[in-house]
């Protein structure tokens, strides 16, 4: 299952099904939020290398991946493990369109917000959707509510230096975080908790390139 572990994301982020919204947030227009996350939109598409390591309570297994992300929506990542294991899969917004091993589709669609988030490229509010927001001298939080799902975001301090996402469908489902290079928004490293299975997916950023765009053929299914 690791296609689908590929899909969450978090840095010291809580061990265990805590939240991490904090209380007072309130309902705001969905612009107000849009305003706060035009500083985390790339000016250009990027290629991000990552070193990753996933635990289970069965064990443990690494490998690298490449993630190609083309503003404002639409993003591919190929990943690579031990013994030739490998995938790619191709996300456009909150849904896969399509992976290879086509058996991990089904777990990419319910995570995706937040592998934006972990890559620090949060989404912006789905349409639709109710948003609450809250800003304080620690930093801001919001929320979208859609269709029985909840996702929070947080910033921690005031650059920020980290980003938490939560996704929530009756339960937590998974936590996402990410710690930013200072003074920018660009991703170090993350941490994944995905608190009903037990499993914890842990990456780090070896390269961020800026490119003018992608070949349209690697959005294609191979």
């Amino acid at each position: 299952m690791l296609l689908g572990a590929l899909l969450g994301a978090a840095w010291g982020c809580v061990r265990g099904p805590a939240r991490i919204a904090p209380s007072g947030l309130e309902p705001t227009e969905a612009e107000l939020v849009r305003q706060w996350l035009s500083s985390y939109l790339p000016d250009s598409a990027r290629r991000y290398e990552l070193r990753w390591r996933f635990h289970t309570p069965r064990g443990s297994t690494a490998g690298r991946a490449a993630v190609r992300v083309s503003p404002p929506d639409s993003l591919r990542f190929d990943y690579r493990g031990p013994f030739g294991r490998s995938g790619a899969a191709v996300v456009v917004g909150d849904s896969a369109l399509w992976a290879e091993p086509e058996e991990e589709t089904g777990e990419l669609i319910p995570v995706a917000p937040l592998f934006w988030a972990g890559l620090g490229l949060p989404p912006a509010p789905p349409e639709g959707a109710l948003v609450f927001a809250r800003e304080g001298s620690s930093g801001r939080a919001w929320r979208y509510v859609l269709n029985g799902d909840t996702l929070d975001f947080v910033e921690v301090g005031r650059a920020p230096e980290r980003l938490l996402s939560q996704l929530l469908r009756g339960r937590i489902l998974a936590t996402a975080a990410v710690r930013f290079q200072p003074g920018n928004r660009l991703p170090i490293e993350g941490e994944i908790s995905f608190p009903p299975e037990g499993a914890l997916f842990r990456f780090t950023v070896q390269a961020i390139e800026s490119v003018a765009s992608f070949d349209p053929s690697i959005w294609r299914r191979p």
